[in-house]
């Protein structure tokens, strides 16, 4: 499994990629601009990621915006395929937030702060496998 962690808590990323060593490899973005270029570079590599976890809240471009981007994208590019499966997670509860999330494209919604019990039965959830050791 490859996994995109777009994160600008450098603490909140760590523990997240900790939690997810067991699954597969994640890579990093800390804003949302970078996290949709380096979305488009798997892409064009062939190698796209399995499953993305979107910060809501950063500077710059947030969350919903690079949401909305890569669904876009996936209109665009992808034809009949597969489009990527996006986690949004925030600190923030408010139905709004929530509800917005899903209308613009994401399949899970994960409440911060990450907790791996809750993390596994969402990785199951989405279809994935433990490979190896958990921390």
């Amino acid at each position: 499994m490859k996994c995109l962690i777009v994160e600008d808590n450098r603490q909140d990323s760590q523990l997240l990629s900790r939690m997810l060593m067991t699954y597969g490899n994640s890579d990093f973005a800390e804003n949302g601009g970078d996290a949709f270029e380096i979305f488009k570079q798997a892409h064009a590599a062939e190698e796209p990621y399995d499953v993305i976890f979107l910060d809501i809240m950063m500077p710059g471009m947030d969350g919903n915006e690079v949401l909305r981007r890569i669904r876009e994208w996936e209109k665009n590019n992808l034809g009949n395929g597969i489009p990527v499966q996006i986690v949004m997670a925030s600190s923030k509860s408010d139905t709004d937030t929530i509800i917005s999330s899903y209308d613009d494209g994401c399949q899970h919604f994960f409440m911060k702060p990450y907790d791996k019990n809750d993390l596994f039965l969402l990785m199951e959830k989405m279809g994935f496998e433990k490979t190896g050791y958990a921390p």
